[in-house]
């Protein structure tokens, strides 16, 4: 009799366990919000290695790098251009070409009608161009979180320009990203930049 009783209290010892250790996984995973921390789902991320809990969100803003370098080797990129706005960055890119153009004529010892102008600056070997797009958040939880949506290389054929041809690629990154960048948006106007 009392192995019997035994074997039921093992038994019901291991549901209780099992079930504590599964109530324990949702409440982790974000799928049961627990009653004192209660979160609305909409300050949830979902990314690639699970869900990021932000809880209440204080400021976020869209972003863009944009990084051009010399395909055959390590040297500083010729264009760096740090978190500019997705759907505004053609003053940044041709101020930054301008300054480019000007480093290459002064380095040539080129002016007048033979200086290279910026519309026209393309390179004589192939270019590596790296765009990303991301969201950074201002959270509760997560002071400062950043969560990338695009990084993509793209190959500068040599004899190209360079104006046109990232303007045309950062301009249909930026229009892929836009579904993207409106899914994880939690405060009304995120085009405008809280830093």
């Amino acid at each position: 009799m009392t192995s019997k009783i035994i074997g039921y209290s093992l038994v019901a010892a291991s549901v209780v366990l099992g079930a504590a250790i599964f109530s324990a996984a949702m409440v982790n995973s974000g799928l049961i919000l627990q009653k004192e921390m209660v979160q609305p789902r909409e300050n949830i991320l979902t990314t690639t290695v699970g869900h990021v809990n932000l809880g209440k969100v204080y400021s976020e803003s869209r972003g863009m790098d944009i990084t051009l370098r010399n395909s055959s080797d390590k040297s500083p990129a010729a264009i760096n251009l740090v978190d500019v706005d997705p759907n505004n960055f053609s003053k940044e890119l041709h101020d930054a070409l301008v300054k480019l153009a000007k480093d290459v004529n002064e380095s040539q010892k080129l002016s007048g009608d033979k200086a290279i102008k910026p519309e026209g600056l393309a390179g004589n070997v192939d270019f590596t161009l790296n765009i990303k797009t991301y969201v950074k958040y201002i959270a509760e939880y997560m002071p400062m979180y950043t969560l990338m949506i695009k990084d993509e290389d793209i190959v500068i054929d040599k004899n190209e320009t360079f104006e046109n041809r990232i303007t045309a690629e950062a301009g249909r990154i930026a229009k892929d990203s836009s579904q993207a960048f409106a899914f994880n948006s939690f405060i009304s106007d995120p085009s405008v930049k809280k830093k």
